[in-house]
């Protein structure tokens, strides 16, 4: 035997295999597939794209046709680009003959076919040949023993019976389609195309499904999507400036120019970026509009509205699979509901766009499966921006809703108590103006109301008792962590004193030094969290009013520190000694604290300095404080509502802290909001005149 050489060289040889998986692991299911057909078409610089599910039984078809009047290919071009998996055609050019800019950029997307069906039958055809070239592809010649290049390909010259194009067919379907796949196929054609007119004029997509046909004709959303209750257009710049219309019910409610958004000097770092959102307010009497112009139930609007709901990502005029796929809350809006139900808007109430470029924000990037983008510093920056630019919708719907309101994120708790077909019985068989029927219908009103209420309440009544649940919790637990810190910390310190050197001892006593600090911090906060526990949160005590405030501020030492704010407490030189809940005092104290840090920051700048000045003065049985800072102050349409539950300008704020402060405060005297302060931004004033021990 001959000795085998130990350097050469070989031919990677693929299996033919590889083409069924690139259609299997880059194209998660079918109607994507559809998809990036369709997107194929557009490339091809198509104005109809039509999608057929044809056979003998229209409830089980066996084939689909897909159909475009595009530019269609010559012989030349199938066999030096369509035959080439991964061809660098729209990698060299990346603008179509016609002007569009290409979406499919990876030469795969015509294999999303493999995923369909078992075979594809291709007839294309340009305008000014007299022939088109017929193509033939049996999926099953890819096996697993053959390799890719001893697949034969067969194709044919031949007069065709369309102008220009191409169509495929594909046979031999995969799968049984069912109405909620093609519902859910329709949605996701319906949202292909971007609802930014400048984008894309001239290209439509017909579905043909002979057994549904509700899901049949020009795809486009339903009726009521294109009917919001609330809408905000516009776009946010390079410098984080929006400008734009807040609409309510299609008339134009307030126009945005240049509106500042996020922290002063802070820009989106993604690039600039167009919005465009839609929103509705989901307790049956908001929907009652849309029932009555639709004729339409409630049940079967919020079902529209569930299928189209989420916030998607379109780019040079298509969108980005998956965002605002059903069930993809990628901004996280339905918790940001939860903590602020009235205020924030939750996923299943908005239908969202975000209109980007590949030229504006080129660091907005694709996965390599091509579903996503990828989850860089750009992408963050699109996330934070577009809860600024949604907070203004948000600020809007809360002025324009009576305030008593509840806000009804998902569906009625009790939808058993739902009284509507009585309703409709009732006027049937007494008639329309029939006593009777009209106290039936006002009864129902009121049900619906009261149940839909209840649940808002039963809602947060959970979560507050949760949440006090849990800091008790988390307060008992954390003690015993801390201690085994601690002391495992003094063993550790015996031993490395022990065994190093004198110079590296002095680098670790440095590093074990500052994890002491950070220890002795956790010790102190918890410290300060045990006394609004239950069991000690009323519990009166004596204390320095001052000294108090001033401990308050320690706590926010480090961000008070990053931000470089400068606080003080002005006080008389005798000291105010009360008798009271510390907790109460405290409780509001850090709730103005921690506003005054955010929003100075927000209004200067991270790291820009800014002032809180507090004035503690005595009162005949109290005391009072005024507490200000050089923040941006509150609106001045804002003023009457600072107290209000659930009210908040915070992007992602819970509008929950001054009005917990007030409530505390009731038993003692009052907190009121001065727009006079001595210093340029925000004043409140804390009043504590019964009560106190004084």
């Amino acid at each position: 035997m001959e000795p085998r050489p130990k350097t050469g060289s070989a031919k990677m040889r693929p299996r033919a295999r590889l083409i069924s998986l690139i259609g299997e692991e880059l194209i998660s299911d079918e109607p994507v597939a559809l998809v990036e057909l369709v997107k194929n078409a557009y490339d091809a610089d198509a104005s109809l794209a039509r999608v057929s599910f044809k056979g003998a039984n229209p409830n089980r078809p066996d084939h689909i046709v897909v159909t475009d009047d595009g530019i269609g290919m010559d012989l030349n071009t199938v066999l030096t680009s369509w035959f080439e998996p991964g061809t660098l055609a729209k990698r060299k050019q990346t603008v179509s003959l016609g002007g569009r800019l290409y979406q499919g950029a990876k030469g795969i997307g015509r294999f999303a076919a493999a995923r369909l069906a078992t075979s594809l039958f291709m007839e294309t055809k340009k305008e000014d040949e007299e022939e088109g070239v017929v193509v033939v592809l049996e999926w099953g010649q890819f096996t697993e023993e053959s390799y890719l290049d001893e697949i034969n390909l067969e194709y044919e010259i031949r007069p065709l019976d369309f102008k220009n194009g191409t169509r495929l067919t594909l046979g031999g379907l995969r799968k049984t389609w069912n109405e909620s796949e093609y519902e859910a196929l329709y949605a996701r054609l319906s949202r292909l195309i971007s609802p930014f007119k400048a984008d894309v004029l001239d290209f439509d997509i017909v579905l043909e499904i002979p057994g549904y046909p509700q899901f049949s004709g020009e795809v486009q959303p339903p009726d009521v999507i294109l009917k919001p209750r609330y809408q905000l257009k516009g776009n946010v710049n390079k410098n984080g400036e929006f400008t734009g219309d807040v609409l309510y019910e299609g008339r134009v409610h307030k126009k945005l120019k240049d509106r500042k958004l996020g922290r002063t000097g802070a820009v989106p770092s993604c690039g600039p970026f167009e919005v465009e959102i839609r929103a509705w307010d989901r307790d049956r009497e908001s929907l009652e509009p849309l029932v009555r112009q639709f004729g339409q139930g409630i049940r079967q609007i919020r079902q529209q509205i569930n299928t189209y709901c989420g916030v998607s990502i379109y780019r040079d005029g298509f969108r980005v699979y998956p965002y605002g796929q059903k069930g993809d809350d990628w901004l996280g809006l339905d918790l940001r509901s939860r903590q602020n139900p009235v205020n924030n808007l939750a996923n299943n109430q908005v239908v969202g766009s975000i209109r980007i470029s590949r030229t504006d924000n080129p660091n907005l990037q694709d996965r390599s499966t091509r579903e996503g983008m990828i989850l860089n510093p750009a992408h963050a920056a699109l996330e934070e921006w577009f809860i600024e630019s949604l907070s203004l919708l948000e600020a809007a719907r809360y002025d324009l809703r009576p305030h008593q309101e509840q806000s009804e994120a998902g569906e009625p708790l009790f939808e058993a108590f739902d009284l509507n077909e009585a309703v409709k019985r009732a006027r049937k068989e007494l008639g329309q103006d029939h006593p009777v029927a009209l106290m039936i219908a006002e009864t129902e009103k009121q049900v619906s109301a009261g149940v839909e209420r209840l649940q808002d309440t039963f809602s947060r009544l959970l979560m507050s008792a949760g949440l006090g649940h849990m800091v008790d919790i988390v307060i008992h637990e954390i003690g015993a962590p801390l201690g085994k810190i601690n002391r495992q910390l003094v063993v550790l310190e015996k031993e490395l004193e022990a065994t190093v050197n004198a110079r590296l001892w002095g680098k670790i006593q440095a590093q074990t030094g500052a994890i002491k600090g950070w220890l002795e911090q956790i010790f102190n906060l918890r410290q300060r969290l045990e006394p609004q526990t239950p069991a000690k949160r009323g519990r009166a005590v004596a204390f320095d009013v001052k000294d108090e405030i001033e401990d308050n501020f320690r706590l926010y030492e480090a961000l008070i520190s990053k931000q470089q704010i400068n606080w003080k407490v002005v006080a008389p030189r005798d000291a105010i000694r009360v008798k009271m809940a510390r907790a109460s005092l405290d409780q509001i104290l850090v709730n103005l604290i921690d506003n005054s840090i955010f929003w100075i920051t927000r209004h200067k700048g991270e790291g820009k300095g800014g002032r809180i000045l507090v004035r503690l003065e005595p009162l005949e049985r109290g005391f009072r404080f005024l507490f200000c800072d050089d923040g941006p102050g509150v609106a001045e349409e804002d003023m009457a509502k600072v107290f209000e539950p659930y009210f908040t300008r915070k992007p992602n704020g819970m509008g929950l802290g001054l009005y917990i402060a007030r409530m505390i405060i009731d038993s003692y005297g009052k907190l009121l909001y001065h727009d006079d302060g001595e210093l340029c931004g925000a004043c409140f004033e804390a009043r504590f005149e019964t009560s106190v021990g004084r």
